[in-house]
């Protein structure tokens, strides 16, 4: 865990990183200086529910206040707690060498759609922190897009020729000043914007409550039945919520409705730092062609400037430390920029689909009434504007200028070698885990967590660091694949579908609904019934 000091100004700090803290998710807490919404604790009737109080579910609950329509939000944690608040703070319509790729398997009408929808992304982003006056450290800057190794020129080049017809404005650099890495080519996109994600919701949050609409933190949901005109959705404490629409905006799809969303994207950690920067470089925000991926941009508060650096992403439960990959950031951001020391580090997870594009819209062509946000493919603050762009018009109109493009239901997503590759990996990952490998003691030391077996069988040992034991099931209550243990965030993850659970079992990410079973919490409180 990263320890830091509590109250206002450190909790101001905190947030101008652009992260909702900086934390290892078993010891979230909440900044004393935001307000607390209250919990469902009744049974309520809405016209249009939203899941989720993260961008997604807060542009989408905007959208729908402005047009008078009667709506609720609910959240599992707290507004902002999941990916959105945890993210570079980056609103580009830049997502990497995205153009081309379109180009080729959608066209070049699609490719430019692209473009554009994320364009109002950003401005429909760029209207609300002006309309409504919000101090979130907004800033217009420039966004980069380049490479370190010749390899990768034509790639870069590629996709400039395909953005010079589709007439997105990007400029061809050969190197970028006063940016201390050796660049051999770079795509710059002006008007671009960085904000801190975390205090722009919380504002967000406050202007929508204000228009009517009731969010509800700490209401996770458990499950949702289809009635003749109306869905039910069950949350955990046993309440319900009569809903005659259902918007899923939690980032992974809980509810699947055979869409086999859960097959469709693939979970990725991502890592970010924050140190002091002792000498300024390039106004902008950067980030890599290459592998492994590097994110760069800068912050400043008051008369102090700090380095947000990291990247170096990879599939949910396919590391063997988290640790080492903030030392290979630190190493990096060292190697390259004058920093000081480490101010704050903290992960995050995202879904990617197989073709890049996010899926936004019907959850299916049987069930019009739920819509779904997901696969943002690590650019999901001007995609979730995007989102609460679509999903109003298709509720209002049943008919959006971006439907086709970002339809969940395309075949194109599916239909490729990349979603046979992937499933075929998913395959593996169930099989493997199911091999009994693992400690036969639970010789485990104080924040270490690892696979034991007990009587036959494995399961999932973590020591707190007041040395207290707790073992689960590591068995996924989504589809049953076993989970893998995350040094970082102390959690046990899922290397199949990008599930999370805390090392008490407790539901951090799904699409998993039910928490794994706790076998027993201390070294003598281990129930042999159970195991």
């Amino acid at each position: 865990n990263f320890l830091f000091e509590s109250g206002y100004e450190a909790g101001k700090k905190i947030l101008a990183t652009s992260a909702t803290a900086v934390f290892s998710s078993n010891n979230l807490m909440l900044l004393g200086f935001l307000k607390a919404m209250k919990t469902l604790d009744k049974d309520i009737e809405i016209d249009y529910l939203i899941v989720g109080a993260g961008l997604t579910g807060l542009h989408t609950a905007y959208m729908l206040s402005k047009e008078n329509k009667q709506t609720i939000v609910i959240e599992s944690d707290k507004v902002g707690y999941g990916s959105s608040g945890r993210n570079t703070g980056k609103i580009t319509s830049s997502h990497g060498l995205i153009y081309e790729n379109i180009s080729k398997k959608y066209g070049k009408e699609k490719a430019r759609l692209y473009y554009e929808a994320n364009e109002d992304g950003l401005k429909l982003i760029k209207d609300i922190v002006k309309k409504y006056d919000i101090d979130c450290n907004f800033e217009n800057l420039p966004n980069y897009i380049f490479t370190e190794d010749e390899d990768y020129l034509n790639q870069l080049k590629n996709e400039y020729k395909i953005c010079e017809k589709l007439q997105i404005p990007y400029e061809y650099l050969n190197r970028i000043e006063d940016f201390p890495l050796d660049i051999k080519g770079a795509l710059k996109l002006d008007n671009q914007a960085q904000f801190n994600s975390k205090k722009y919701m919380d504002s967000l949050a406050k202007v929508i409550s204000e228009k009517g609409v009731e969010i509800y933190e700490n209401t996770p949901v458990v499950g949702l039945e289809k009635h003749k005109d109306f869905y039910i959705v069950k949350t955990r404490n046993d309440k319900t919520i009569k809903a005659k629409s259902v918007v899923i905006a939690s980032s992974n799809i809980w509810h699947d409705e055979l869409g086999l969303y859960f097959t469709k994207e693939q979970a990725y950690r991502s890592y970010l730092t924050v140190s002091k920067l002792n000498k300024p470089i390039a106004k902008g925000m950067f980030i890599n062609i290459e592998k492994p991926s590097k994110t760069v941009r800068t912050y400043t508060d008051g008369d102090k400037s700090y380095l947000v650096c990291g990247g170096f992403d990879h599939k949910t439960g396919k590391c063997d430390n988290e640790n080492d990959i903030f030392n290979d950031i630190v190493e990096f951001a060292k190697n390259n920029f004058k920093i000081g020391t480490l101010e704050y580090k903290w992960s995050t997870q995202d879904y990617i689909t197989t073709d890049n594009i996010p899926y936004i819209g019907h959850i299916s062509k049987d069930e019009p009434d739920i819509y779904i946000a997901t696969g943002f493919c690590k650019w999901g603050i001007s995609t979730s504007a995007v989102a609460g762009i679509v999903i109003t018009d298709l509720i209002l109109n049943n008919k959006s200028k971006y439907q086709e493009l970002f339809d969940p239901s395309r075949t194109g997503s599916y239909l490729n070698l990349n979603y046979l590759k992937e499933n075929t990996i998913m395959a593996y990952d169930y099989i493997k885990g199911k091999i009994k490998k693992g400690s036969m003691e639970l010789n485990i030391q104080k924040e270490e967590g690892k696979v034991v077996v007990i009587d036959g069988d494995k399961y999932g040992a973590y020591r707190d660091k007041n040395g207290k034991l707790f073992v689960v099931d590591i068995t996924c209550t989504h589809l049953g694949c076993e989970l893998k243990f995350n040094s970082f965030e102390k959690s046990w993850d899922c290397p199949c579908h990008g599930s999370r659970f805390n090392y008490d079992g407790s539901i951090l990410n799904g699409p998993a609904l039910k928490p794994l079973k706790l076998i027993g919490i201390g070294d003598n409180d281990i129930d042999p019934d159970l195991v």
